[in-house]
């Protein structure tokens, strides 16, 4: 779930070339929460960005958490004063941006795997 549509398609990309299964893609915190509130499995892992047009990334992962509580958030962030309150509101894991795409993938596979 990020605003930014050119690194939302880059992750698809990477994720389809390491076969991470893809649940949805969200532009803005409504249409996430959205999707994730109809979407038949839950996915284990999300990853959100802090600043989104509509719902602050905060509130977006408290809200799914609410919903699915073993879901693991990936937060992303170019702003790393967020780091703490993000880990401490609830995810697994912190990058800030820019991230480099390994990083990124590798992060993902571990929380599936964990």
């Amino acid at each position: 779930m990020d605003d930014e549509k050119d690194l939302v398609r880059t992750y698809e990309l990477l994720f389809k070339r390491r076969h991470i299964p893809l649940s949805f893609v969200a532009y803005d915190g409504h249409s996430a929460l959205d999707r994730f509130n109809n979407i038949g499995v839950k996915p284990g892992v999300v990853i959100i960005d802090y600043r989104l047009p509509d719902m602050g990334g905060f509130d977006l992962m408290k809200e799914i958490l609410a919903l699915q509580p073993s879901t693991k958030i990936v937060f992303i962030s170019g702003d790393d004063s967020v780091r703490q309150e993000a880990l401490a509101a609830g995810a697994k894991v912190f990058l800030k941006k820019p991230t480099d795409i390994k990083v990124i993938s590798d992060t993902i596979t571990a929380l599936m795997n964990s």
